[in-house]
């Protein structure tokens, strides 16, 4: 479920908190910097991807959740080669942190306009816990990074019977879940 209610303040960077779990043993917490609805949004842009991180299999696997997402689960347009795109997305995976029976991934994401100014961005971990396999905490990543970015308004979401897109991420805010 997804909820949240209005938090006014004087700056962009307010912060709610959303979690989601996108299969056994991986939770996913991601922080909403903040919604701008005076900033424009296209019904249809081309994003240009930018996946960074010092692992390759979760280079690799952010990037290929991401990739599909934008063809399959939102209105994006596909980019020409060497198309700089309407907006480029920056996500950056960090260094795992692992525990006696768990690891910790952290992650942010950060959406640019042409050129080149920051429009958007959030922060999260990704927890793996007991059984579950790296790619489902990548794919994890992937897939709430896609559902942010549709909760915020920046894409609009497609509806495939075969691969839903990923459920929104319950809202948690002064320690309470606000559901809509």
């Amino acid at each position: 479920m997804i909820g949240h209610r209005l938090i006014r303040g004087t700056g962009f960077a307010i912060a709610i908190s959303a979690t989601t779990w996108a299969g056994a043993g991986v939770r996913t917490t991601v922080t909403l910097a903040g919604k701008d609805d005076a900033l424009p949004k296209l019904g249809m842009p081309g994003i240009a991807l930018d996946v960074r991180s010092s692992d390759s299999a979760a280079t690799a696997a952010v990037r290929d959740t991401l990739s599909k997402g934008f063809v399959k689960l939102v209105y994006t347009r596909r980019l020409a080669d060497g198309e700089p795109g309407d907006y480029a997305l920056r996500v950056t995976v960090g260094e795992r942190f692992t525990g006696d029976s768990s690891a910790t991934v952290p992650f942010r994401a950060e959406l640019l306009s042409a050129d080149g100014r920051s429009l958007w961005r959030i922060e999260g971990h990704a927890d793996l816990d007991g059984a579950a396999a790296d790619p489902e905490l990548f794919t994890s990543i992937g897939r709430n990074v896609l559902s942010a970015m549709i909760h915020d308004g920046w894409l609009q979401p497609r509806y495939d019977v075969n691969d839903p897109p990923p459920p929104a991420p319950s809202i948690r805010q002064d320690d309470t879940v606000v559901k809509r």
